[in-house]
């Protein structure tokens, strides 16, 4: 079974992250769909703290997100919860009125799902027909991404591979369930460089800043940091700067129902 990240106890800082990077791409990409679709209905699997919903707000659209965490849930800030209906449950397990959206999105939240085939038929049967999924999100397949997470600790790099769905077999479950794909597009990229110790304040390096670092083990957590520490001081040592480099692309996968 799938290790689940602890987002009850990543909560107090999530937020933290919009500021650092706020993926402008993808709210563009979001804005110009409910913009073309005009959506009565939207829904967000694994909303989160709801930072995308709320981006939305200004849309006349009813809006609906669902989270298994309470604790992100709770972190949605309290003037919102009138606007936005939230839902405590499982992504594959929603449970709502079939045929009633008329638009599904998921932002960096599949590969936290146990069964994604299972998410993925479960929004079809609650998309109304012509409705339109959109699931956005990495692929750590993807030889155009440069994360130096990767390199500094074990595993990570494997628990991605793992856990994330690569957008062909999205594409595949997709079209297994009456969803036609649409649309496959770079939303957003992430490039980034930090140099020698000013990558120690980067927010991503904290332990419940990324999850992949969250589902490590403290000890492989600690020997990660040591590492990035020793070619920092290597590098002083040389009169050099090492470089932390982020290049991390974002698709989306946009399906219609037919």
């Amino acid at each position: 079974m799938q290790q689940r990240v602890d987002y009850n106890s990543i909560s107090e800082v999530y937020n933290a992250r919009y500021d650092v990077s706020p993926l402008s791409g993808i709210l563009n990409y979001l804005e110009i769909l409910v913009m073309k679709k005009e959506p009565l209905k939207i829904l967000e699997a694994g909303c989160g703290t709801a930072h995308w919903l709320k981006k939305l707000s200004s849309f006349r659209s009813s809006l609906f997100g669902a989270d298994y965490s309470i604790g992100m849930l709770k972190k949605s800030a309290p003037d919102s919860k009138n606007r936005i209906n939230l839902l405590n449950a499982d992504a594959c397990l929603l449970p709502l009125k079939a045929n009633s959206f008329d638009l599904i999105f998921c932002i960096n939240a599949i590969h936290h799902f146990p069964d994604k085939n299972k998410f993925i038929e479960t929004a079809s049967g609650l998309l109304k027909m012509e409705g339109i999924i959109t699931i956005i999100g990495l692929d750590p397949r993807d030889n155009d991404n440069d994360w130096y997470l990767y390199r500094y600790f074990n595993r990570t790099y494997q628990i991605d591979l793992e856990r994330f769905p690569s957008f062909d077999s999205i594409s595949e479950m997709l079209s297994r369930h009456n969803l036609k794909v649409i649309d496959k597009k770079l939303v957003h990229q992430v490039n980034d460089s930090k140099a020698g110790r000013e990558v120690l304040n980067d927010h991503f390096l904290n332990k419940r800043g990324a999850s992949q670092l969250a589902l490590l083990t403290d000890q492989e957590y600690k020997l990660g940091i040591e590492k990035i520490i020793n070619d920092i001081e290597s590098a002083d040592q040389q009169n050099k700067k090492i470089q932390f480099n982020v290049r991390l692309n974002f698709y989306a996968v946009t399906a219609e129902k037919d």
